[in-house]
């Protein structure tokens, strides 16, 4: 044990966490316990005089293969250890994120929503959800508040919705759809809350090789694609090495605050392996924001911004490295996926933002535009919408139906789609999409291309990055002058 990893342990075994037992299990192993998690610092000897590599971990025992916070990096930097070190118990003491999810239906008497309320709870026993469903006049709620997570309005008390989000704040407040509550359709209503309050709708957990190119692409190449998705409640960094199409090793970073510096832990720890990143063909890295030439512009807050990812990695390591937009990526792999449109839009939008972001492929080719602005959305939003914006609208299925279906219209008409691919958790109707949409196309509605609700989006991120790498590496083309 080196001296840092000494250094390290005895900061971890005193670390000060309210309601939090920290046990030394062996000098490989800390665990620290709460009520409703589990962390663990786990180290692993590479030896040869080589770094330590740190991994940390939370598990909620309801979601134990979803780990609320998971990375490794190498024992170098006692400061960069102990700020990883304090993200992860700040997340471990966030207890809410592991609480039950407590639902709160409402009608006049109570007397429907009670019953409902029972059947709801009855599935979600079946189905295995963590969920509280609980029902109480709607008089009674407004005069008392309470801690839950959603409010459901009953179809004859909706008018009062805004009262209500008065009355609690920090819940999703919506209105039952009234074919749902009146034929107490349990699957239906159980969806609906699902898609509310998950982050993971459109962002499944399993690390699995479902998609597969359906184009005609030459996939002869070692390539690491580098994913980052940015999420309300936990960011997401997976990676992937394919050989020749095949996925030989794979992992994934999940912490509240993502940042440059998790690429450079994964390349780090993944060197320290035995998998030499020189060896590879090329790193394909896709993040948020405006990628230029490498740089990340427009996402500081989501810590990727102001930093030339591409050439810090490239001369590090020896490698050539491409930087690109997620949802160009996610875009790419709509289009390489299937053969049955030529040109598709990706819209993608996390619920409680009032703007998204696109990708679009038009006749097989991806649209980047001027500084690869194309897809960035907020100009043309405060266009739609002005600069004064109504937050509270991004935060219910009707609100964010009315945002996207204006985005949706103007690329309809500007470019005309064959298909737009949906990756929005409060949007899961494509039916009720299409139909908003609608009413602003009248007699002209046979012009609403197919919309497809995507369910697999960092999996589209990963095939489309894979696919714009090969197509750099096989037909390079010269940088832009602007």
């Amino acid at each position: 044990m080196s001296e840092l990893g000494s250094t390290f342990r005895t900061h971890v075994l005193a670390a000060d966490i309210p309601n939090c037992t920290i046990t030394r299990v062996d000098d490989e192993h800390i665990r620290l316990v709460t009520s409703h998690a589990t962390g663990e610092v786990n180290f692993y000897d590479l030896g040869d005089d080589l770094p330590e590599i740190v991994e940390l971990s939370i598990i909620d025992p309801d979601c134990p293969n979803e780990p609320k916070f998971f990375l490794h990096f190498e024992l170098e930097d006692e400061a960069r250890a102990e700020e990883l070190f304090s993200e992860m118990t700040d997340q471990l003491q966030q207890q809410d994120r592991f609480d039950t999810t407590r639902v709160l239906l409402c009608c006049t008497a109570g007397l429907t929503t009670t019953m409902f309320a029972a059947k709801l709870q009855e599935a979600a026993k079946t189905f295995s959800l963590d969920y509280s469903f609980e029902a109480i006049p709607l008089e009674q709620a407004q005069a008392g508040g309470g801690d839950f997570d959603a409010v459901l309005l009953a179809p004859q008390v909706g008018y009062q919705r805004k009262a209500v989000m008065e009355s609690f704040p920090d819940a999703v407040v919506v209105q039952i759809p009234a074919k749902v509550f009146a034929s107490y359709d349990v699957g239906a209503c159980l969806k609906m809350v699902m898609h509310l309050l998950s982050d993971n709708t459109v962002f499944p957990s399993a690390d699995k090789d479902s998609l597969k190119f359906v184009r005609d692409l030459k996939n002869d190449r070692r390539i690491m694609v580098i994913t980052c998705v940015g999420r309300p409640r936990n960011g997401w960094t997976g990676w992937r090495i394919y050989d020749h199409g095949t996925i030989v090793a794979h992992g994934s970073v999940t912490k509240a605050n993502p940042d440059w510096r998790d690429i450079e832990d994964i390349l780090s720890t993944l060197h320290m392996r035995d998998w030499k990143v020189s060896d590879l063909d090329a790193i394909g890295i896709a993040v948020p924001g405006v990628v230029n030439r490498g740089s990340v512009a427009f996402s500081g807050q989501r810590g990727y911004g102001d930093y030339e990812l591409g050439r810090v990695i490239s001369e590090r390591y020896g490698v050539k490295v491409f930087v690109d937009n997620n949802a160009n990526a996610a875009a790419v792999g709509c289009y390489v996926s299937q053969d049955t449109y030529d040109s598709v839009v990706l819209h993608t939008q996390q619920t409680g933002f009032l703007v998204g972001g696109q990708g679009i492929v038009i006749d097989g080719r991806l649209v980047k535009g001027r500084t690869n602005y194309a897809g960035e959305l907020i100009s043309l939003h405060n266009a739609f919408y002005g600069t004064e914006r109504d937050h509270e609208a991004a935060w219910t299925p009707e609100g964010m139906r009315q945002i996207v279906a204006r985005m949706l219209v103007a690329d309809i008409a500007l470019v005309a789609p064959d298909a737009i691919y949906v990756a929005v958790d409060l949007i899961y109707d494509m039916d009720a999409l299409r139909a908003e949409i609608a009413r602003y196309f009248g007699d002209e509605a046979g012009f609403i291309p197919d919309l497809v609700r995507v369910s697999d989006y960092r999996e589209l991120i990963s095939l489309g990055e894979l696919a714009l790498c090969l197509q750099k590496l096989h037909s390079p083309r010269p940088h832009r002058k602007h």
